[in-house]
């Protein structure tokens, strides 16, 4: 859904293509110790990064397919951090963390597959995010084995690490890795927990000038998700899609307390929040703008539900908690 939404709105990135409680839940009494923390790729952040320094249970080592080729950053940062790096065959252009990805085999883009260099790597599995109708129309005849991962919600990243990690014969690193990453999600919400909570817009691509209507992340996305767990809400009411236009007219109404953007490269705010400051200033008289509580979030991986997940929601919490600048 998420690159699926993104591509509709014109969002070209260079890292992504798009974009279960109890199964991933850790239990009460595990019976051998606990994935070990890889180092964060933030510095000081409590969440750390599983996809660069992945940790498989020994016994799973030599289990599930051979060849795998992932049809998305999410699912290539999936396997990555279930130690499945090598045994990846084909790409998208897009996938490209954690950086020893560029080795893999490029096979386009979605809309773009080389079919006929898929069929030739003869792969064992294909991951591919979300349900896309085009994608599926192109792999369904040629009898190749394929998955589609869940991309929607947060808990749909912890179903489709659960999923890969079945397909490959990693269920119990899969268990693990699920658990390591709520323990992060936890640490972070107790670290931000807020005295009153604020009301949030969040936005997958940055403000025009002049400004437009811009796409928002709306319930029932991960997002949303995720703002709720920091305890904060949607500045939104429940009826609306998880991504959708809002008018000006309408941010001005519901006037949140903070504005958030994505920008994957920092190219279209390279003065960071401070640009998007003046941008939102042209809207008119907004909360967000009065208390000067507008921020960017710079980096592909806030656009994937997958893995690094913490690592938006350490971000997000710190942008909603700063004080004005």
């Amino acid at each position: 859904m998420t690159y699926r939404v993104l591509t509709r709105i014109g969002l070209v990135l260079g890292t992504l293509v798009l974009i279960a409680t109890t199964a991933c839940r850790p239990p009460s009494a595990p019976a051998s110790a606990p994935i070990a923390p890889a180092p964060t790729s933030g510095g000081a952040g409590l969440a750390h990064d599983f996809v660069a320094s992945p940790v498989v249970v020994p016994e799973e080592q030599n289990a599930g397919p051979q060849r795998i080729v992932s049809l998305a950053p999410m699912a290539t940062e999936i396997c990555c951090a279930l130690g499945l790096l090598d045994r990846l065959i084909g790409r998208t252009r897009y996938c490209d963390y954690p950086p020893a990805v560029a080795a893999v085999a490029p096979l386009g883009a979605l809309n773009e597959l080389n079919v006929e260099v898929l069929v030739t790597l003869k792969p064992d599995l294909i991951l591919i995010s979300g349900t896309s109708r085009a994608i599926s129309d192109r792999l369904r005849p040629l009898n190749l084995t394929c998955e589609w991962l869940p991309d929607n919600r947060l808990e749909d990243v912890f179903d489709a690490m659960t999923r890969v990690g079945e397909l490959c014969g990693r269920p119990k690193t899969a268990r693990r890795l699920c658990a390591a990453i709520r323990e992060d999600l936890a640490a972070i919400a107790t670290r931000y927990r807020p005295a009153t909570p604020s009301r949030v817009l969040l936005f997958p691509t940055t403000l025009t000038t002049p400004p437009t209507p811009p796409y928002a992340a709306g319930p029932g996305s991960f997002y949303a998700d995720l703002i709720a767990l920091a305890g904060h809400k949607l500045a939104l009411n429940d009826t609306q899609q998880p991504w959708g236009p809002l008018s000006l007219e309408y941010i001005l109404s519901t006037d949140p307390d903070v504005l958030i953007e994505l920008d994957p490269d920092g190219a279209s705010r390279p003065g960071g929040d401070a640009d998007a400051l003046a941008a939102w200033s042209r809207v008119g008289d907004l909360k967000a703008v009065r208390e000067r509580r507008v921020r960017v979030l710079r980096g592909g991986q806030h656009y994937l539900p997958g893995p690094r997940v913490a690592h938006t929601f350490e971000a997000i919490c710190r942008a909603i908690s700063e004080p004005p600048r």
